[in-house]
């Protein structure tokens, strides 16, 4: 007779080796999936090195052209590399895997980025998607009027400075701070935004709850400076539409009015300054080895009325701009502006969804029945190399969105930089106006040659920087 202990170890041992090496092997819905190794269907331990390691951006990118658009990078985790995927996952309004409440909760309270449901993201949505609206943007007087004071009286006299002195400038850190003052003049105001220095405070947390600070304290205007008073006045804009939604509906919002703000704008202040920064710095990087495409640029520039000459006086954030519509429908501007963000999206990593659980599982690639609380998703990076869409994928061609024909309607729906689907970007509008602004106004005062690049290849992480976290470039007026 079979001793009762054994034949129980002899039943947990059965159970065990099915139900964690026989079924996600053979019998799982997804055992047909390419393996990226041979232990995904048995482990995640192969890609979350590749995550801790930074590597797996590169990792993912290779399993697909190897295996295809689908592959199993885990025991319930799915990379899909497609146009069909981003209809199912994205644009099908998967929710949001747990990692983003993991990563993007700022003062222990959620914001948009990090809701992993989709009913609490559209109820906060629905409070600031008017005010980044591309009508509502280009339309704005406050946006205006931060525009011309970034770009003429900080800006334009640093470039101007470096390049009647032959001075190189480190791009990256300065078009970041430009990024900066963008946005957080756009969220809190022009007098209670940030200046280019305040780029290099540190701790941004705490700065940013005290920018939610002053910006509420500064209602009573006695409480300037004397240098804030200096600068025009702009509404605080997407700090009084959020601050004024959440109260209209506090009792049905149990999070601290403050940090529920705060938590939010936080949000919008990193992704503004990193990403633009980002473009910012391969726009101008590419631009400057192809000295003949600078000037097909400028002479595109050349078209706007008024123009972006820099009036080179003290009264600079008086002159008028071009309005950002006749910018926005620069042909040529606009194909480098998507071609840099294509090949050099400032995050180009993994946005995770999770299978929804449905009577039928869901399908992708010809695989049925997948069940739900499966890991899944695309990245920027791989999406923006699908050869069959953008050809010659490793180049930097902004000419492939002016000759696209019918080919421009799979090249838009597979752009990823920004996200697809209800889930998107809610910045983007914003940043495609900041981003087409402030290199026309660049190139259309200088051209730009490289000095130094060394470290500017990408660091494949969330967000995307030079791995030398420089760009040294040398600014040449042009002449009038």
């Amino acid at each position: 007779m079979i001793p009762f202990t054994f034949l129980a170890l002899l039943i947990l041992a059965s159970y065990l080796i099915y139900h964690h090496v026989i079924y996600p092997y053979f019998l799982s819905p997804l055992s047909s999936i390419p393996n990226a190794h041979l232990t995904s269907p048995l482990s995640r331990r192969w890609i979350d090195h590749r995550r801790s390691t930074g590597t797996e951006v590169l990792a993912i990118d290779a399993l697909h052209q190897k295996y295809g658009p689908i592959v199993r990078l885990g025991p319930e985790e799915l990379s899909v590399n497609s146009i069909h995927g981003l209809k199912v996952i994205y644009t099908g309004a998967f929710e949001k895997h747990a990692f983003y409440n993991d990563a993007f909760v700022n003062f222990n309270v959620e914001n948009m980025v990090g809701m992993v449901h989709n009913a609490p993201h559209a109820h906060q949505k629905r409070m600031l998607s008017k005010t980044f609206s591309k009508s509502f943007l280009q339309e704005s007087g406050d946006l205006q009027t931060i525009s011309k004071v970034v770009l003429w009286d900080r800006l334009m006299p640093i470039l101007k400075k470096a390049g009647n002195d032959g001075e190189v400038l480190n791009v990256l850190p300065m078009f970041q701070a430009v990024g900066m003052d963008f946005t957080s003049s756009f969220l809190f105001g022009l007098r209670r935004g940030t200046s280019r220095d305040d780029r290099y405070m540190g701790f941004i947390e705490g700065w940013c709850m005290e920018l939610c600070e002053r910006t509420e304290a500064s209602k009573n205007e006695e409480i300037l400076s004397n240098e804030e008073k200096l600068l025009p006045f702009t509404n605080p804009v997407i700090y009084e539409q959020l601050q004024q939604s959440l109260l209209s509906q506090k009792e049905h919002d149990p999070r601290p009015l403050n940090l529920a703000v705060a938590s939010e704008l936080l949000d919008h202040l990193v992704a503004g300054h990193e990403t633009t920064g980002i473009t910012f710095t391969y726009m101008m990087w590419e631009l400057s080895k192809q000295p003949e495409l600078q000037a097909k640029l400028q002479k595109e520039l050349m078209t706007l009325s008024p123009s972006l000459r820099y009036p080179g006086s003290s009264t600079g954030g008086d002159k008028a701009l071009p309005s950002p519509s006749a910018i926005d429908a620069l042909p040529l501007l606009d194909a480098m502006v998507r071609e840099t963000l294509r090949l050099h999206s400032p995050a180009p990593a993994q946005l995770p969804r999770v299978t929804p659980t449905t009577e039928k599982g869901t399908s992708l690639h010809g695989y049925d029945n997948i069940p739900g609380g499966v890991r899944v998703s695309s990245t920027a990076y791989s999406l923006h190399r699908i050869d069959e869409v953008y050809p010659h994928p490793l180049e930097w061609l902004p000419e492939r969105w002016l000759q696209a024909g019918d080919n421009i309607h799979d090249m838009r729906r597979l752009f990823f930089a920004f996200g697809s689907g209800g889930r998107m970007c809610l910045g983007s509008n914003f940043a495609l106006q900041e981003i087409k602004l402030v290199m026309a106004a660049v190139y259309s005062n200088f051209t730009t040659s490289t000095i130094d690049d060394e470290g500017i290849e990408q660091h494949y992480e969330f967000i995307a920087l030079p791995r030398g976290r420089k760009l040294m470039l040398k600014f040449t007026p042009v002449d009038d």
